[in-house]
């Protein structure tokens, strides 16, 4: 009977923070500078778009499935960006003939060459961006969270029913170690070799969801469950780690981390939000956290990366 309410409880609370991660990860899109491919005066202009389902959120001059992507460097210069060279990959022969690239009207595809300057700004612009909340999700967070915390206590008791293998102990206290936030760079780290711009940006969701989570666990002062003070002790603003259970900054690396894999690589997303939540259930299971607030650090972990990612420009660098 134990044996069942604890695979129970397991399946409920990982279905509600995948669920709460899929509900409020955005639709994929992807971001770039267009070139305008017409000038009056020898100047190029620029336009950033969104491409939306085959066109560009902000300019109408050609259907987005007709670029390919060719290197315009472009300058940096305050005064005006002005066209440095343009050339098609060797690579594709039969791009050259292409009506859509030869198309005087139509944007092309550009990047930007001085990425340290732009990677600079490009932080600044993360870090200092108007904070954008998104009112249905919050309401959800708030029906959610207040749900699942006047249940705490049974949730938890029911993950941790029953003796603990030795086994189950090494195994947990491995997979929780995954949402730490060094573990969680180093992840980031090994993706850099082959893809250095969503571990950029994943690097970035990771310190963002930590700067939310320390100013929340400081506000919150949440009593962790091995102090035997209840799952409703809130004792206010202090610095104590026995006083940091809400939110889970396991939980909320984890799923930064997730939501940039997941919106970079859109095919495995279920994948890595099945692993975050798994990071997530974990830790209850050592006694670290109490299930709302791995509920509240999954979503502030999905929001930490959908502000980043919202902000960056990063995917417009060419490295």
């Amino acid at each position: 009977m134990q044996r069942t309410s604890f695979l129970v409880a397991m399946v409920l609370l990982l279905g509600c923070c995948l669920g709460l991660a899929l509900l409020m990860s955005p639709k994929v899109s992807a971001s770039a500078v267009f070139v305008r491919g017409n000038s009056i005066d020898g100047s190029i202009a620029i336009d950033r778009g969104i491409a939306i389902d085959g066109g560009i959120g902000n300019t109408s001059f050609c259907d987005v499935s007709r670029f390919k992507k060719c290197h315009t460097a472009l300058s940096l210069d305050v005064a005006g960006h002005t066209k440095v060279d343009t050339e098609l990959p060797s690579d594709n022969a039969t791009g050259a003939s292409d009506a859509s690239l030869q198309d005087p009207g139509c944007l092309q595809v550009g990047y930007a060459d001085d990425k340290n300057v732009r990677i600079l700004t490009d932080l600044h612009n993360i870090y200092t961006s108007p904070i954008e909340i998104n009112k249905p999700d919050l309401c959800l967070l708030l029906v959610g969270g207040g749900s699942l915390l006047l249940v705490d206590q049974d949730v938890y008791n029911r993950i941790n029913a029953g003796p603990k293998t030795p086994e189950a102990r090494h195994v947990s206290a491995i997979v929780t170690e995954l949402g730490n936030s060094l573990s969680a760079l180093a992840i980031c780290g090994l993706i850099s070799t082959k893809d250095p711009e969503t571990a950029y940006l994943g690097a970035n969701a990771i310190a963002y969801s930590g700067i939310a989570c320390l100013t929340l666990k400081t506000a919150f002062g949440r009593a962790r469950p091995w102090t035997g003070e209840g799952p409703y002790s809130f004792a206010g603003p202090r610095i104590s780690d026995n006083y940091n259970s809400m939110p889970s900054g396991h939980s909320a690396t984890a799923f930064a981390l997730a939501t940039v894999l997941a919106k970079q690589y859109p095919e495995y997303k279920y994948v890595f939000y099945a692993c975050a939540s798994v990071i997530a259930v974990s830790r209850i299971y050592v006694h670290y956290h109490w299930p709302s607030d791995v509920l509240v650090g999954a979503a502030l972990g999905v929001w930490s990366a959908n502000q980043v990612m919202g902000s960056s420009r990063i995917l417009e660098i060419r490295w």
